[in-house]
């Protein structure tokens, strides 16, 4: 039995709770024990011990809106959005490898535009053979405009060819179907009220993830398409940017069925930093300026709202461009913070406790509990007074997955406890 204990740490435990002085205790792949109070001391004789160094321990994030198969990271900018796909294969898992360097040890797909590359990328994590966060693997972001990328895939409308698409999906393996509810084109106001799928095509994309147990995700503008994803179950409905308050009341009520995430980055990064956009993007068009400050406003005033009606709202997305690439993911966190008045402490708890939800793994991940899959982070500082500590690699003094560390910073002393 391999047992690990983590000493001199503030824990934040993913709750929301305040920090708290303590130790843990990982045997094998979970954690043991949770000792609370600065006195409190656990008895692990022949465990390897890990001084934390004032520290604080917290839960591995989650992002819930990954997009692996978009292919640019901070150290790595790819000229083409859709590379070969031997060369995308390599991409991705490079894209992986990045996640879990910046303390994301489990990512919920939004979309890939190979999904064969990105169950496999699933598969290949899971077996132990590539290091990357725990991954649920998605469709590609199914349009009836279009297919997205160089895909083969039914795309066309009607309820035979979405039939057909679930069942390619389902025959590659993906954990998720996602659907362009509304908002094609993403940055441009004519579309951002379009409905791309009748109710009766999204009832039958509903009975069939249901009978294969498939997670939902919509991405969805307008009010009338968020509406259409809360009454057929969608798991995950992604930007929610123009929701008026008849919506939002029905948000409200059935708040408990699904989670929002806004992906705020990338119109931030649009906003920002225009000048790493490539040219060709869609952001260079000139109606696109126009777009994203629309969907910034709309952010600004919904965001605030669901927060006070207890919607759950959680940080992450749409990751792998040029202009907002891989590796900043933890940019959102602090967005959340500046842009929509959320605290620290309720902004890591979706960040871990939350994303455990979309998971499917709710009793396993996001938590600093006994029983609970090890999946953990040192951070030199306290996150919850400098949420930007997050964005820093170097400030992430251990990443541990699964009890398994991926890193141990020199810093810090690794020996073994005396025997009892």
């Amino acid at each position: 039995m391999t047992a690990t204990l983590i000493t001199n740490i503030a824990i934040f435990d993913g709750t929301g709770t305040p920090s708290f002085p303590g130790e843990v205790l990982i045997e094998n792949a979970r954690i043991k024990a949770v000792a609370q109070g600065g006195d409190a001391r656990i008895d692990a004789p022949g465990a390897q011990l890990i001084d934390g160094e004032g520290g604080t321990l917290m839960p591995g994030l989650i992002e819930p809106h990954a997009h692996l198969t978009f292919p640019n990271a901070i150290d790595r900018l790819v000229r083409s959005f859709l590379p070969q796909p031997e060369e995308h294969a390599y991409i991705t898992a490079h894209n992986a490898r990045t996640l879990l360097d910046y303390g994301y040890t489990s990512a919920f797909s939004g979309g890939a535009t190979n999904p064969r590359v990105e169950v496999k990328l699933r598969d290949e994590i899971a077996a132990g053979f590539l290091p990357g966060p725990r991954l649920k693997a998605a469709s590609f972001e199914r349009s009836v405009q279009g297919n997205s990328g160089r895909n083969s895939h039914s795309s066309g409308p009607g309820i035979e060819e979405l039939e057909k698409f679930c069942r390619e999906m389902i025959e590659l393996g993906v954990d998720s179907f996602k659907f362009i509810v509304s908002g094609a084109g993403s940055v441009f106001p004519q579309n951002f009220d379009k409905l791309a799928y009748t109710p009766d095509e999204l009832a039958r994309a509903a009975q069939i993830a249901k009978e294969n147990g498939k997670s939902l995700l919509g991405h969805c503008y307008s009010s009338d398409s968020i509406k259409l994803a809360i009454q057929y179950g969608f798991d995950a409905i992604y930007h929610c940017n123009f929701a008026d308050a008849e919506t939002l009341d029905l948000m409200e009520k059935h708040k408990d069925e699904f989670v929002v995430v806004p992906a705020n980055g990338i119109i931030e990064a649009g906003l920002t930093k225009a000048e790493l956009i490539p040219e060709g993007a869609p952001e260079r068009h000139p109606d696109a300026r126009h777009g994203l400050e629309m969907i910034d406003e709309g952010q600004r005033r919904v965001i605030p709202e669901m927060r006070k009606r207890g919607i759950r709202v959680l940080p992450g997305g749409d990751y792998g461009f040029a202009h907002n690439p891989h590796g900043r993911e933890a940019w959102e966190l602090e967005l959340f913070q500046r842009k929509f008045g959320y605290e620290p402490r309720e902004i890591l708890s979706a960040a871990t406790h939350g994303g455990a939800w979309l998971m499917r793994m709710t009793d396993e991940i996001g938590l600093v509990k006994p029983g609970f899959i090890a999946d953990l982070l040192v951070v030199a500082g306290d996150p919850l007074r400098d949420i930007t500590l997050l964005q820093n690699k170097d400030a992430l003094r251990l990443i541990m997955k699964e009890g398994k560390l991926h890193k141990l910073s020199l810093g810090m002393t690794s020996r073994r406890a005396a025997a009892a």
